[in-house]
């Protein structure tokens, strides 16, 4: 699939001419989810472990349909590119998701997809043994993630105020091994395969931030309302393939590990690193919805959120066979 990132960054006419194309051809009738039976299904990705399940629908689709996975550099992207029908499914984070459903967009999460992939870690010179060791210390995050959330809550497990105790630095995650190298940071709370990088290279691992009424919720499978409506089929197949391909992960470490390593030319080590901190799951039950609506409330209280979501119509599974209720 074409992107802004395949054309150089000379704005000549003609890259405009070749761009406003693309747009109009992803917004008008033949978009994502509404062209022939034989077209791929477009599910849009991030480069992370724990976003992996595409790679192995394919194998679990009926009638030999075929996926193309379009990767994404943000959740929010790929909440948008569902949204407008440039992607006919993404798997993505939570957090992105819920921002939009407060903002009354049509995605719909119709299956978890990972949880965990979280970690807190630290540079061994800044003498951070544990939680309250991040007080007064500088924290790379980004605003609004999952990994801010988690970061929040533990803090305040701990008795630190994230706006008064600590100096909250915005980093992307990408970079967040980087700058924690240089010192310009003295911790983060990042999501694989940072940590795992980090780690990697002599960082401390402070915690997995798992201990807070959020748990570890993170990562989700969507699709637009609009889809849901036209094609239920195509969800009800892509939704149980989706089951299957998070057991077949779950089962399969060794091969996921070695499938991310080969696409997203990542260190395998790392990789089986970071992989022992993420459980793919598919699933959707109260106990996760509980969880979401705490995530929820703490986006709101943080102004990182307007609004309330309906949860009722932004969780959809309907399409989940009932036994997937569980934490897989």
């Amino acid at each position: 699939m074409l992107t802004a990132a395949s054309f150089p960054r000379r704005r000549t006419g003609f890259l405009m001419l070749v761009i406003v194309s693309l747009v109009v051809a992803g917004c008008g009738e033949d978009s994502a989810g509404s062209g022939s039976p034989d077209d791929p299904i477009k599910v849009a990705v991030l480069r992370q472990p724990h976003l992996f399940h595409p790679y192995f629908y394919e194998r679990f689709l009926p009638g030999g349909k075929k996926v193309e996975i379009v990767p994404f550099s943000d959740s929010t992207e790929i909440k948008n590119a569902v949204n407008t029908g440039s992607a006919d499914f993404g798997v993505t984070g939570i957090t992105s998701a819920l921002q939009g459903a407060a903002a009354k967009e049509p995605f719909r999460v119709i299956a978890s997809a990972a949880d965990g992939g979280s970690a807190i870690v630290a540079s061994p010179k800044a003498g951070i043994s544990d939680v309250n060791g991040l007080r007064g210390k500088r924290i790379g995050y980004v605003p609004g993630s999952a990994q801010d959330i988690l970061l929040r809550l533990t803090l305040r497990q701990a008795g630190i105020d994230a706006e008064e105790d600590v100096e909250l630095i915005k980093v992307g995650f990408a970079d967040m091994p980087d700058a924690l190298a240089r010192g310009s940071i003295n911790a983060f709370s990042g999501a694989e395969i940072g940590p795992s990088n980090a780690l990697s290279g002599g960082a401390k691992l402070v915690t997995r931030p798992y201990e807070t009424p959020m748990g570890r919720i993170n990562i989700v499978l969507g699709t637009g309302q609009k889809l849901i409506e036209d094609q239920p089929e195509l969800v009800r197949d892509v939704v149980a393939a989706h089951v299957k391909a998070s057991e077949y992960m779950s089962t399969h470490e060794e091969e996921w590990a070695d499938a991310v390593a080969k696409t997203y030319g990542f260190k395998p080590d790392v990789v089986r690193a970071a992989i022992d901190n993420i459980d793919p799951r598919s699933g959707l039950g109260g106990a996760y919805v509980k969880q979401a609506r705490v995530l929820g409330d703490q986006l709101r209280a943080e102004k990182q959120m307007r609004g309330e979501p309906d949860y009722e119509t932004f969780f959809d599974d309907s399409f989940l066979p009932k036994t997937s209720g569980g934490a897989r």
